[in-house]
């Protein structure tokens, strides 16, 4: 890493920094914890989400969105619930929950980056999703609060964490290094931290901590892919540290747990095209 970068902030800043954050407003870690359970309470869920002008905006957006496709406006929060179900509602409840995050950040190349990173793990786990035998919405959203830590410390310590973010190069594992060597923790760290003190769903703490090891192509293991997912999206050039290696795509495909290997159906152009189209929306 560039000498330049700044030195660590002192002990114990790293924590009061870190627990100065609101990364999500309560109704979102609400909704968020509802609609993880095995069955959740749809009138609860559409009441909290009633009760936030920006999640019923979005939840009504989504629903009456050309994909449903629906003869008749949807005009009541409760019944754009009942249309979306709770996976479709959760991603949205998500997305609109970060980029809330997202907004209360002074904008950046380094929030940029991390901010399309994460948007682009996402839709490549929904992609993914059907090889691991995963709802499609669930991958999503787990994938898109994956790198829930990086934006904690971006938020938290914005000057010195971008400027590491934009010179360190290497392995992951090289930018994690230079992150415990700044803040004591790296974004793995923060993520468990973070969504653990919010008390959002274990799932989200496990892929916020996890989401750097090894791709395995385990089915049904939400975790692996996620990892995949990221590293994926490393892979085709949408990266938080533009200059952080990346495992080839055709390493990656290979390991997915599919019949037929991916790379037999699928280029990292394919990809590329694919995800550039998903961001556009």
């Amino acid at each position: 890493m560039n000498s330049t970068v700044q030195s660590r902030p002192r002990r114990g800043a790293r924590d009061e920094a870190l627990c100065k954050i609101l990364v999500f407003r309560p109704v979102a870690i609400k909704l968020l914890s509802l609609l993880t359970k095995a069955d959740p309470d749809i009138l609860e869920v559409a009441d909290l989400i009633a009760s936030d002008p920006g999640f019923s905006a979005e939840v009504l957006t989504m629903s009456n969105s050309a994909a449903f496709a629906l003869r008749n406006r949807v005009n009541t929060v409760h019944k754009a619930v009942m249309i979306l179900g709770t996976d479709r509602t959760r991603r949205v409840v998500a997305r609109t929950a970060l980029e809330g995050m997202i907004r209360g950040m002074e904008s950046d190349d380094s929030v940029e980056h991390c901010w399309v990173h994460s948007r682009a793990s996402a839709a490549l786990a929904a992609w993914l999703a059907p090889f691991y035998h995963i709802h499609p919405d669930r991958a999503y959203t787990v994938a898109l609060m994956h790198d829930i830590g990086r934006l904690g410390l971006l938020s938290a310590h914005r000057r010195v964490y971008a400027q590491m973010l934009a010179q360190v190069s290497g392995s992951n594992e090289a930018l994690m290094d230079a992150e415990r060597a700044l803040f004591s923790m790296d974004h793995c760290e923060a993520g468990e931290w973070l969504t653990r003190t919010c008390g959002l769903p274990e799932e989200f703490q496990e892929t916020a901590a996890r989401h750097h090891g090894k791709v395995e192509g385990v089915a049904r293991d939400s975790n692996d892919l996620a990892a995949c997912a990221c590293a994926l999206a490393q892979a085709l050039g949408f990266r938080a540290a533009p200059q952080v290696e990346a495992e080839p795509v055709e390493a990656l495909l290979e390991r997915v747990p599919a019949r037929t290997p991916l790379t037999a159906q699928f280029s990292a152009s394919d990809l590329s095209q694919f995800i550039g189209k998903e961001l556009e929306v």
